[in-house]
C-alpha cells in the first residue's frame, strides 16, 4: 500500500506498463461511453423515460420489466460494475491526488455503483419518482469514471515528474 500516498507513481512507471494501463483505461472510456448511450436510448436519461422504461406505458406499448429481468440485470451489474471501478479505482489511487480526495472519489464510486443496481428496483416497485436517480446517477457515476480513468492517462503521460529509473535486479 506504500504506493498509494501523495505522489504520482503513474508517471514513474515503465513505458510498457503505461502503454497497456492507457489501452485498458482507453477501451473503459468507450466502455462508459457506450453505457451512457444505451441508457440514453432505454430512458433518454429523464425521470419520465425511466419510469416508463421499468414500469411499462401504455402510450409507448411497452410492459413493466418482470423482476426476473431485474434480477438478471442486477446480477450482471453486481459482478461487472466493482470490477471495473476495481481496476480503474486502483489507477487512480496511484495519482498525486490528496489522500481526502482519492477516498471521496473511490467512495462515491461504490455508492453510484450501489445507486445503479438499485434504481431500477426502486422505480418498478417503490414508485416512478426514483426515475430521477436515472439522470442524476448516470451523470455522477460518469463524473467518478471519467476522473478514475482521465486522472491517470493525464499523470502517465503528461505529469512533468522526473521519471525515476530503477536499476534492474541481478
Amino acid at each position: 500500500m506504500r504506493y498509494f500516498n501523495g505522489r504520482s507513481q503513474l508517471a514513474r512507471m515503465d513505458f510498457n506498463t503505461r502503454l497497456i494501463m492507457t489501452y485498458f483505461l482507453v477501451f473503459m472510456l468507450a466502455a462508459a461511453a457506450l453505457s451512457i448511450y444505451m441508457s440514453y436510448q432505454k430512458t433518454q436519461l429523464s425521470v419520465r423515460g425511466a419510469a416508463e422504461y421499468y414500469r411499462g406505458s401504455e402510450q409507448g406499448m411497452s410492459f413493466p420489466k418482470e423482476e426476473a429481468e431485474l434480477i438478471e440485470t442486477s446480477h450482471f451489474h453486481l459482478f461487472i460494475m466493482p470490477m471495473v471501478f476495481l481496476t480503474t479505482g486502483h489507477l487512480f489511487l496511484l495519482s498525486a491526488w490528496s489522500r481526502r480526495w482519492k477516498t471521496f472519489v473511490i467512495s462515491s464510486c461504490f455508492v453510484y455503483i450501489a445507486l445503479d443496481v438499485a434504481k431500477p428496483w426502486l422505480v418498478r416497485y417503490l414508485g416512478a419518482g426514483w426515475g430521477a436517480l436515472a439522470p442524476v446517477n448516470s451523470a455522477l457515476l460518469g463524473l467518478t469514471m471519467l476522473l478514475c480513468i482521465l486522472v491517470p492517462i493525464y499523470e502517465m503521460w503528461f505529469l512533468p515528474e522526473q521519471r525515476r529509473e530503477v536499476p534492474p535486479v541481478s
